[in-house]
């Protein structure tokens, strides 16, 4: 995780699927808090639509209902991700 932070590595994230993937057992244990708030650039995205019926503003939504997430911080996320990392 430093060596992410470190490089600023990006880590795009698809939170429903890797839950219903049984990645992680729900939104509150995924990883992608403890990433961000060791400074590893983190984007909230969506998988297939399709199969996992989840839209990109949906994921956004799951994070800030399960607590994971402020709106301030997911609007920080959202920003940063129209950003081009060096």
């Amino acid at each position: 995780m430093c060596w992410l932070s470190e490089n600023q590595i990006q880590l795009n994230v698809c939170p429903t699927s890797n839950v219903m993937l049984d990645a992680v057992s729900d939104l509150t244990s995924h990883p992608i808090r403890t990433l961000f708030d060791n400074g590893v650039p983190v984007t909230i995205n969506t998988d297939d639509l399709m199969i996992f019926g989840q839209s990109v503003s949906e994921e956004y939504r799951n994070l800030y209902r399960a607590g994971v997430f402020s709106a301030e911080e997911l609007d920080g996320i959202r920003c940063a991700s129209l950003e081009v990392l060096n």
